[in-house]
């Protein structure tokens, strides 16, 4: 279990890094390399606690497992980073199954939280390009879309939180008035 994340079971850091160099060579061609980023993690986990942010990491890693091959390294490489190593795959493939993972995390919500994750791809299709090059460039897609899909995700999590805190107050109110209205009828 030394090259397994404890939490997810998906492959660790040190585990990718190791596939990273073995598997740069001409006949795995053309290599995709797909960064993910899970957006509001220290959300969940500072309005619903850390076991609820557990809980969303390992539906991500249940989500991903099913979305990928068996030859596909998939790893967890940081508190909420991702990151899949797809050996023979060509960016449009990759770029497909980020779709997928997207609307599937989009859809199968962990109790009242949607689940979000910011990926970025790149491809390495040539021999003498440097995969560590390939793999920032997809780090650097990552956080470019970051910047655009973390605050839509944040801002829905907030307005449901206002929403259940609404709700909550409302029925302390209107169970107030008619404890009132008992006790003056009695």
């Amino acid at each position: 279990y030394g090259y397994k994340d404890r939490l997810t079971g998906l492959y660790n850091r040190d585990f990718f890094e190791a596939e990273l160099s073995r598997l740069d060579s001409p006949r795995q061609l053309p290599i995709s390399v797909i960064m993910g980023d899970m957006n509001g993690l220290k959300l969940i986990n500072d309005a619903f606690g850390h076991e609820m942010g557990d809980k969303a990491l390992k539906r991500v890693a249940e989500i991903m497992k099913k979305a990928f091959r068996i030859e596909d390294i998939i790893s967890r490489i940081g508190g909420d980073e991702f990151v899949v190593l797809l050996p023979q795959t060509p960016e449009h493939t990759a770029s497909k199954i980020v779709k997928r993972i997207k609307e599937k995390c989009w859809s199968s919500p962990l109790d009242f939280i949607k689940i979000s994750i910011s990926f970025g791809v790149a491809t390495k299709t040539r021999a003498e390009e440097d995969i560590n090059e390939i793999y920032r460039k997809a780090e650097n897609r990552m956080y470019f879309s970051k910047l655009n899909e973390s605050k839509d995700a944040k801002l829905s999590m907030i307005k449901y939180l206002k929403d259940k805190l609404e709700e909550i107050s409302f029925e302390t109110k209107a169970h107030y008035e008619r404890l009132k209205y008992l006790c003056l009828m009695l």
